[in-house]
């Protein structure tokens, strides 16, 4: 519950705000990259979700990523737009919380996320908990760099992460990262 805490805050404030909102940066899925150019792009039901704008209100910045060292956890939001051409130029958010992420690991994703830009049959966030997969490729704390590839389905949920309808689901797939961090905590 803690942690569901903390990502929900995480996802509000907003600790790194960082990346341009350029039209042309959000037409296809950036590369796969793992020099910290803080592009994140991810297939969400087959459609392209591409991270960096379209952040909804104040301090909120397009992609906040902090890595809390005390109890080794990585937080990711990121705002961004399902497909250039989508109706709503409302913010969408994908968000993650990575249990000790160490270069060259795979694993569960503590918590993961969509939340869209409209509320969807009652569904304010399509949450998994403890579930989907995240491959960390690059895990740099020096150069503040963490890079891979991740996945997930989303289960219909409230505002407070709890499960509404079990049937309603969105597939999170072929994500993938390359972000600069702040660490909290020293």
């Amino acid at each position: 519950m803690k942690t569901k805490l903390i990502f929900l805050l995480f996802s509000l404030s907003g600790i790194m705000n960082v990346s341009s909102c350029k039209e042309d940066n959000f037409d296809k899925m950036p590369p796969e990259t793992q020099s910290g150019k803080n592009t994140f792009g991810c297939l969400i039901d087959g459609k392209l979700f591409v991270g960096g704008c379209c952040a909804p209100f104040g301090p909120v910045g397009p992609i906040s990523v902090g890595y809390q060292k005390v109890s080794d956890k990585l937080f990711i939001s990121v705002f961004g737009k399902i497909s250039i051409t989508s109706i709503s130029n409302r913010a969408t958010q994908v968000g993650m919380v990575i249990n000790s992420p160490h270069q060259n690991t795979i694993q569960k994703l503590s918590i993961a996320s969509y939340n869209p830009a409209d509320i969807i049959s009652g569904c304010w966030n399509f949450t998994a908990v403890n579930d989907g997969m995240c491959t960390i490729t690059k895990f740099d704390t020096i150069n503040k760099i963490v890079s891979g590839r991740f996945e997930f389905v989303g289960i219909c949920a409230d505002n407070s992460f709890f499960v509404v309808d079990s049937t309603i689901m969105k597939q999170i797939t072929q994500g993938r990262f390359d972000l600069k961090f702040d660490i909290i905590n020293e």
